[in-house]
């Protein structure tokens, strides 16, 4: 019995400058599944009367003749066998087609993250030129604290305070610039990662439901595997008289 695969969900967390911002991965894709053929069960009337089998029997073997009440319940075993092997082939096949869904929607979604690429690469680069302007802030500030301790005066003095004043204007300027720059990154960037990461949850969900199945689907295997071991020990080589055949299909 193969043990099939089963997706493993990742999820990655990434921490960007000016706010955390989460991001969920897409679940890695599993290795390809070879789906194993269910093996028929077979007929309790499958093998043909030996020359020496007796009149009216049915089947070849040296065991105990079945009794009528023995026969119907291999005619229902049988039947019940061969309805669960359906059910079983049936549920691989749904299975396999919502691997190829799953596996669809997990490139669909690695195609989604490169407008969460783009916007880190752009906090990234704000985060640097807030750096900078830091830096500025700091100089201004010591500048103009030498300034107003100097007590300078005169025309020289004056054309350093005005100088001061242009360089506090361009600060002002800069910061409201870089401020609107961040509200506009940072409201951008989080509903492109809230839209992802709501599309990644429900991979992932779809995921863990698609393994939970394959993990059951696996576990039905040796059981329908028993149930067929256990018909063919008790009924696939025992003889059966053909009136008793007869009677039970008048009963349905």
């Amino acid at each position: 019995m193969n043990i099939f695969p089963t997706f493993k969900p990742r999820t990655l967390v990434t921490a960007w400058a000016l706010g955390a911002i989460s991001m969920l991965a897409a679940a890695q894709t599993a290795p390809s599944i070879v789906v194993p053929q269910a093996k028929p069960a077979k007929s309790a009337k499958a093998t043909k009367p030996a020359a020496d089998a007796g009149k009216g029997l049915i089947g070849s073997g040296s065991g105990p003749i079945l009794t009528r009440d023995e026969l119907r319940a291999c005619f229902k075993q049988e039947e019940d066998v061969r309805l669960r092997i359906e059910a079983y082939e049936k549920q691989r096949a749904a299975l396999d087609a919502d691997k190829q869904s799953i596996v669809a929607d997990q490139q669909t979604l690695r195609t989604e993250r490169e407008p969460i690429d783009v916007a880190k690469r752009e906090i990234e680069a704000l985060a640097g030129e807030m750096s900078a302007y830091a830096s500025r802030v700091e100089d201004f500030n010591k500048r103009s604290a030498e300034f107003s301790a100097g007590g300078a005066r005169g025309s020289q003095a004056e054309k350093q305070r005005l100088a001061i004043n242009d360089d506090r204007e361009e600060l002002e300027k800069q910061r409201l610039e870089l401020e609107a720059k961040k509200i506009r990154l940072s409201t951008e960037s989080n509903e492109t990662v809230k839209a992802y990461n709501l599309k990644a949850t429900a991979l992932d969900a779809k995921v863990n439901d698609w393994n939970e199945r394959n993990k059951s689907w696996n576990e039905q295997g040796p059981l329908l595997e028993s149930a067929r071991s256990g018909w063919m020990a008790a009924c696939s080589d025992r003889r059966f008289r053909e009136d008793d055949e007869t009677a039970i299909k008048r009963e349905k």
